[in-house]
């Protein structure tokens, strides 16, 4: 099937408070063990979620994985792999009224008991016109940290730009979790 080519795709970002006490996934809840210092269990939580604004051309990630050639009497015989970077990502928002801005659920969960800090999920969903039956192209960061922020004021729109540091990441992906 042929597809159109573009330059960028415009997307909505939306965001969903992470798990405190997950692994490289998409969790946005989980149960904090007595064992973590807290002396009592806690149950899943209904994890804080919205939509930030629609994102402007400019997004960039790039991901990192790192390998190590090892050689067999001087020639490189294979790759070893030795870990992955975390994923920093800048992106700017259209900002207007509606926006959603991140925050913490502070009555519960592992951020509201001091187990880590508050990490995010976002997600990125774009629009795939040519296809139909496609209801878009998502991108997810997993356990971020939000390291930027700044506002800018212009006449065609004010935006929000943003520097955050993920995990991981999965996508592109034909569905996705919040969009």
């Amino acid at each position: 099937m042929s597809r159109e080519i573009r330059v960028w795709r415009e997307g909505e970002l939306r965001w969903v408070e992470a798990s405190g006490t997950g692994v490289n996934a998409w969790q946005t809840a989980s149960a904090v063990p007595a064992s973590t210092g807290t002396g009592y269990n806690t149950a899943a939580w209904a994890a804080r979620s919205g939509t930030i604004g629609y994102v402007r051309a400019g997004l960039s990630f790039d991901e990192t994985w790192n390998y190590a050639t090892v050689s067999d009497r001087g020639l490189p015989k294979h790759h070893k792999y030795q870990g992955k970077e975390p994923v920093e990502t800048t992106f700017e928002i259209l900002f207007g009224i509606t926006a959603d801005m991140p925050s913490a659920n502070t009555a519960v969960g592992p951020s509201a008991l001091g187990v880590s800090r508050v990490a995010y999920n976002f997600e990125l969903k774009m629009r795939e016109e040519e296809v139909a039956t496609a209801s878009g192209i998502y991108y997810q960061f997993h356990k971020s940290q939000v390291l930027r922020r700044g506002l800018s004021e212009s006449e065609d729109g004010d935006t929000m730009g943003f520097t955050v540091r993920s995990l991981d990441t999965n996508g592109p992906t034909g569905s996705g979790y919040l969009g």
